[in-house]
């Protein structure tokens, strides 16, 4: 009772103070550091990713950070975690190369990855290394192989006191023992699996072990007892999602629903299989749904349709190389052809079939491809080798082979679930006399729970008082540290529209206005003066009015500039022109832009590069908007004699003057759009004849829409 006590507070403790943590993909994008973290991170969502494509990619970085790291890492545990993570990624990749059907390459990988594993005693990784080069050798046919490396693997598992990899490898060596028609270790290893996987509570592994006893069962034509627990597996993989596994057990299913002539059963089961096989392009179970079709159409005497269906899947399982489901094959369309007194062609599958029942030692299919041979000769008038191979299937005794087996099936799996039954029925007792004592303590009890409750809540209350307070402090700090960042900005920004103002009402720009008013006096033209004088003051009253705001729209901006190229227009009599143009994808009054940007880039254009230009002179202003609708795009364009002559210029008449506005309007910019640099916001460009001369200026502004 009073470890329970200690349990329960903290407990309680770690519940109130604990905190959501982010998931596996924005700790990665919050740690990019290439080092061990990431390394486990990386694996963390290979391991839960199923698509092939995009975990992959991940098991590149993955091993390139290895690599790169072993190269220069000098601690002799952080190598050795890095040569695990090396080891790992060639596993994934082999698993990948397997999945894509490049045998060789995946067995390639694997073996890398195997002695990465031996050399660090990375007993787990050696043994699922071993564990897929055996898988690799199963899918290339090659079963002896296959046992070979899985023995191998269960040494390594085993060494690695890892339940889930013994569990694995264990299931795999029954399922190769089945296929090699040792029923009796079939039985042995599953079994020792399927408790494993009960206790792990691993629904993929209890799927695997449910089929290999299933196949079992097949191998004992005992298709009843084989399709419950492919129904099992079907139940497990439909909840899953495992595609690949759902077209192995569909093609099971309907494999033993031909044999208890069920033929519409094991047509909706096939149908399911080939249209999940075609969709993921998977050749191998393409083929099996062949040949089930094959098998149904078949057993319903429609020889000719089962011919088509046999020899799709015989070319698919030679391209593959599948051995093993080969010569099945082979040996059903020996069948269809003697049926079709086609002796030659019959007993070539014959004989090649049976040779490759040799091969893959599988007894059934020997003796299924003796008999047919033994018929063939037989019809030949050759006896001799019609009782040759008679005998033949004779010596692989169908009584022993299947009826003994059988018994040992039924009676290893009525054994297992019997000593379930007792071991539930062993706990049920045990907790029903728990309960009895309980109950004679129920007064006792009930006191102790009242004031272990009465602890609890007083020890919750204080730690959730003091939690309260820490976060209502953290919060208070967050937000000071935010205002004083606020206020610091907001300060930025003022000044910085102080510096606009300044610049906007330089001198030069009053002298010169004020000038060309006073030569349209001077000249007579009190009209045109009168004029031009209102506009001055008007152009005035608006720049004060404006600088103050944050913002304008688009169509008072345009009648700012307006007033202020009319006033300039004066300066140069007829052979200065202007203009202004909008953007059809831009609405005046409704998108606004900060307040007297543009002035001092034109007011730039007149001074730089037109006062100096010959002939006429022109300077147009053009807004847009970008394809985002984030930022206005603003381009001045002049044709006046470019940035190099200007420069020159100055540097003649050694002029020390900063271009004050320019400044002031890049840092306001910058300030409106910090995630962009400079030379994104505001661009200078000369203009290029065809001629290769110089012909003018363009600034391009990129102003975030406010």
């Amino acid at each position: 009772m009073k470890h329970w006590l200690v349990f329960m507070v903290l407990f309680f403790s770690q519940l109130l103070l604990a905190q959501s943590t982010n998931s596996d993909l924005i700790q990665l994008q919050n740690h990019p550091q290439k080092d061990t973290t990431r390394c486990f991170l990386l694996n963390k969502i290979i391991e839960a990713e199923n698509n092939n494509s995009i975990w992959i990619k991940y098991n590149n970085e993955l091993q390139k950070i290895a690599q790169e790291n072993l190269k220069k890492e000098k601690n002799k545990t952080l190598k050795n975690t890095y040569l695990k993570y090396l080891s790992i990624s060639f596993n994934n990749e082999g698993a990948f190369q397997l999945y894509n059907d490049q045998y060789e390459k995946a067995i390639s990988l694997y073996r890398k990855s195997l002695q990465i594993a031996n050399s660090i005693q990375y007993y787990y990784g050696s043994a699922l290394a071993l564990q897929n080069i055996g898988t690799a050798f199963d899918y290339a046919g090659k079963i002896d192989s296959t046992l070979v490396y899985m023995k191998k693997a269960y040494h390594y598992a085993v060494l690695s006191k890892n339940k889930t990899s013994l569990a694995y490898v264990l299931t795999d060596l029954g399922y190769i023992y089945n296929n090699l028609g040792n029923n009796h270790l079939a039985i042995k290893y599953n079994l020792q699996a399927l408790p494993l996987f009960e206790k792990l509570n691993d629904l993929e592994g209890l799927e695997r072990t449910n089929f290999a006893l299933g196949r079992i069962f097949d191998n004992q034509n005992d298709w009843k007892t084989s399709t419950n627990y492919y129904l099992k597996c079907l139940t497990i993989d439909r909840k899953n999602n495992n595609k690949e596994r759902l077209i192995l057990i569909l093609n099971s299913l309907a494999t033993a629903n031909i044999h208890l002539n069920q033929f519409n059963k094991a047509l909706d089961f096939n149908n399911e299989a080939f249209q999940l096989s075609s969709q993921m392009n998977n050749e191998d179970l393409l083929a099996t749904s062949y040949k089930n079709y094959g098998d149904i159409y078949f057993e319903k005497k429609e020889i000719d349709k089962a011919k088509s269906y046999y020899l799709k899947a015989e070319a698919i399982y030679k391209k593959i190389k599948s051995n093993l489901h080969l010569s099945k094959v082979q040996i059903k369309l020996a069948s269809i052809l003697f049926k079709q007194n086609q002796l030659k062609k019959a007993k070539a599958y014959g004989l090649n079939a049976y040779e490759l029942a040799q091969k893959t030692n599988f007894p059934s299919d020997q003796k299924n491809a003796a008999e047919i041979l033994s018929q063939i000769f037989f019809k030949e008038n050759d006896f001799k080798n019609a009782y040759k191979y008679q005998s033949i299937a004779s010596d692989i005794s169908e009584k022993i082979y299947f009826d003994e087996s059988k018994d040992i099936a039924l009676k290893a799996t009525y054994q297992y679930e019997t000593e379930k039954k007792e071991a539930a029925i062993k706990a049920l007792h045990q907790k029903n006399r728990i309960a009895e004592l309980e109950s004679k303590k129920k007064t006792t009890t009930l006191y102790l729970v009242i004031l272990f409750f009465t602890g609890i809540a007083t020890t919750s209350y204080v730690l959730f008082s003091r939690f309260k307070e820490k976060k209502k402090n953290e919060i208070l700090q967050n937000q000071l540290a935010e205002t004083e960042k606020l206020l610091a900005a907001e300060k930025k920004v003022t000044e910085s529209e102080l510096k606009a103002l300044k610049s906007q009402m330089n001198p030069h720009f009053i002298f010169n206005a004020l000038n060309s008013i006073q030569m349209q006096f001077m000249y007579g033209d009190k009209l045109t003066a009168n004029e031009q004088l209102n506009n001055f003051t008007y152009l005035t009253r608006q720049i004060l009015e404006v600088s103050g705001k944050k913002s304008i729209s688009i169509s008072d901006e345009v009648e700012i500039l307006t007033k202020y190229l009319e006033l300039e227009q004066l300066r140069f009599q007829k052979d200065f022109t202007y203009s202004i143009t909008v953007s059809e994808n831009i609405d005046e009054d409704y998108h606004k832009i900060p307040p007297m940007l543009i002035q001092p880039i034109v007011e730039n254009s007149i001074k730089h590069g037109l006062l100096h230009q010959k002939g006429d002179k022109n300077v147009s202003v053009h807004f847009d908007i970008d394809q985002h609708e984030t930022h206005l795009i603003c381009t001045v364009t002049d044709n006046g004699i470019g940035r190099q002559k200007s420069a020159e210029i100055k540097a003649k008449n050694h002029s020390i003057h900063n271009s004050f506005s320019t400044q002031a309007i890049e840092q306001r910019l910058e300030l409106l759009n910090e995630k962009l640099q400079l030379s994104d916001l505001v661009t200078y460009s000369d203009l290029v004849s065809s001629e290769n001369e110089i012909n003018g200026t363009k600034v391009v502004l990129k102003i975030p829409i406010v």
